[in-house]
């Protein structure tokens, strides 16, 4: 199993479009659900942060396997994905990484 959390800055003119997407997301749970099995996902979250005047968007995937290459799906909410990614993520800022020193379970 993979755990991981990841955060990934938003540029800073596309924080109203972001906030759209994770109300997207939310009102189509669903259809969002769909798209994790083929991924090997079992559980995604998505967290957002400011850190140092930047707005991130974290992601905490537990995933079984390696997902496959999501700009090769024909889902649309992973189609949607991508667009919003290349269009709202600035990929030359670093990534937050964060790394998993415990893990406890009931």
């Amino acid at each position: 199993m993979s755990v991981e959390l990841e955060g990934f800055a938003v540029y800073p003119n596309k924080v109203v479009r972001t906030n759209a997407w994770m109300t997207f997301l939310r009102t189509h749970q669903r259809e969002v659900d769909v798209t994790l099995r083929p991924e090997h996902i079992l559980v995604e979250r998505i967290f957002s942060s400011s850190v140092g005047g930047r707005f991130y968007l974290c992601w905490y995937p537990e995933q079984t396997a390696t997902s496959p290459d999501v700009t090769e799906s024909l889902n649309p909410i992973d189609q949607a994905h991508v667009t919003f990614w290349r269009e709202c993520v600035d990929e030359k800022v670093p990534r937050l990484r964060f790394r998993l020193e415990n893990s406890f379970h009931a």
